[in-house]
């Protein structure tokens, strides 16, 4: 069987904000990224987030072809290096791993996934890999209960057509728009829930949404908040929720079920 490598973003501090490097290895990408420190460049790279599967050959050209298309955004053509913001080569990434059964992204902050316990790991390189595996494990199984029990939810079953679950912290709903679509996370770390929309980059409609913020929250009882970078724009709800709780799960299904119906309605009223 062929062996996983990894598709990585990587960030610098003595980039540009919107300068990314997007490359492939076969090893684990924190020792990637330090043998990179040799290079020219001046500071030491952050890992911004990664995506394992076997196919990280196949993933990597076909990630640089659509950076390429969109527009002349590599920074020199025979470099990894691209004029990209790092959210919005993310959103790129998620869409590369839509395609793959075997994929798994991890989102990184400080140099460690978002999901790891701080706590528990010093670095990165002392990472437990068995921690790692036990989340996305956890996660897996999570979204696939949240699939099978979609069809006792009658309302949410007729307006969402949904995919296969992928081990990773989230999952996303279209709303029969190309501008936005529902993004439904679960951290374990955090111990929260979320539901909202994600914009990739449409800035006016983004913004139409914050203007009504007021109007949504008293129509549909909920407590919008807001986070982005420059591109791409997230409004979410959340809730508390421990994943590890394997009997609070069919609560916190009905909660992503009913936000869900919600932020397509919002977006239907109110994105228009």
């Amino acid at each position: 069987m062929k062996e996983a490598g990894y598709v990585y973003i990587l960030t610098n501090p003595s980039f540009k904000e919107d300068w990314v490097k997007i490359g492939k290895s076969s090893r684990p990408v924190d020792i990637r990224s330090k043998e990179l420190d040799n290079t020219a460049v001046p500071l030491p790279f952050e890992i911004y987030a990664t995506l394992k599967t076997t196919k990280y050959n196949q993933v990597e050209r076909q990630l640089h072809r659509m950076i390429d298309r969109l527009t002349n955004l590599r920074i020199r053509q025979n470099r990894e290096f691209f004029n990209v913001a790092p959210d919005q080569a993310l959103e790129l990434l998620k869409d590369c791993a839509m395609t793959l059964d075997d994929a798994e992204i991890e989102e990184y902050e400080n140099n460690l996934p978002m999901d790891f316990d701080t706590n528990k790991v010093k670095s990165a390189d002392k990472a437990n890999k068995a921690v790692m595996s036990d989340t996305t494990q956890l996660q897996l199984q999570f979204w696939n209960e949240f699939v099978r029990n979609a069809s006792l939810h009658i309302e949410f079953s007729k307006l969402f057509n949904l995919r296969k679950p992928l081990p990773q912290h989230w999952y996303d709903l279209a709303v029969g728009t190309s501008v936005c679509h529902v993004c439904l996370t679960v951290s374990r770390q955090k111990r929260k829930l979320t539901a909202g929309i994600y914009i990739s980059d449409n800035i006016q409609f983004y913004n139409r949404l914050v203007g009504y913020q007021t109007e949504i929250e008293q129509e549909f009882g909920v407590n919008l908040e807001l986070s982005g970078g420059e591109k791409a724009k997230r409004i979410f709800m959340s809730k508390s929720f421990d994943i590890d709780k394997n009997e609070d799960w069919t609560l916190a299904f009905e909660w992503l079920y009913d936000q869900s119906i919600k932020l397509r309605e919002i977006v239907n009223k109110y994105g228009k």
